[in-house]
């Protein structure tokens, strides 16, 4: 993935490290996955995807929920919507999650955690979202176009020959990817970095790659450090 030398320059100096961080849901790779789980006072599981059960998913498993964090995730268990956990637990939930093909996702704004009260202001949601069920209800059927208010890390092209077999494009829930004769081609726009590309590419081609800054809105679009999104995350949960 190649990006022009002023949009490379305008990520390098348009840096606020002072911008509140909160109710964009943001696509995760494994290891951030992994870093707020660690950081997070307090894990617990839901005991079904509400997104699947309710649209009757075929494609991927009811009973894989999402995980909440943050001490204020303890009345999840309280109203019994979910199982405390430990992190081993958690991590290992999210790497089979994800070898399911799932896309790991935080969010701030879902029915559930709106559902604690004030304590929802100190938990978050950590999602194993599928294409067809979760991401279309989450973005208004959207996932497969650009999406205003999801960013990750990116795809790029890192080694290996490219066999043009397409499992890549078709393994993308976003439309990020076109495989040409020369291999594929990634829309820096819509890859949203969630891994599902890196995963299907038995060649070794693709790779998930940190974006210099990811962007959040608080009074106006700001482009922020992708650490400094986390240890923004992590004031809320820890």
């Amino acid at each position: 993935m190649t990006q022009s030398p002023d949009r490379a320059r305008e990520r390098r100096r348009t840096i606020r490290a002072d911008v509140r961080i909160r109710s964009t849901p943001v696509v995760l790779t494994a290891d951030l996955a992994r870093r707020l789980i660690e950081g997070a006072a307090f894990v617990s599981l839901a005991r079904r995807c509400p997104c699947r059960e309710e649209r009757g998913c075929a494609a991927y498993p009811v009973d894989v929920g999402c995980l909440y964090l943050g001490g204020g995730a303890r009345g999840t268990v309280a109203k019994g919507i979910a199982v405390e956990i430990d992190k081993r637990e958690a991590i290992d939930h999210v790497r089979r999650a994800r070898e399911r093909g799932l896309v790991s996702m935080v969010l701030w704004t879902s029915a559930e955690l709106r559902s604690l009260g004030p304590g929802a202001k100190k938990a978050l949601e950590l999602c194993s979202c599928c294409p067809c069920c979760c991401l279309s209800r989450r973005t208004g059927d959207g996932s497969k176009a650009y999406i205003d208010g999801i960013a990750g890390l990116g795809i790029s092209r890192v080694a290996g020959e490219c066999l043009a077999c397409g499992k890549c494009e078709r393994a993308c829930p976003f439309g990020a990817i076109t495989v040409s004769d020369d291999g594929p081609i990634i829309n820096a726009d819509r890859c949203k970095g969630c891994g599902r590309c890196e995963a299907a590419c038995e060649e070794g081609v693709l790779a998930v790659q940190p974006l210099e800054m990811v962007p959040t809105y608080a009074g106006g679009w700001q482009m922020v450090p992708a650490d400094d999104f986390v240890n923004e995350i992590l004031k809320t949960i820890s």
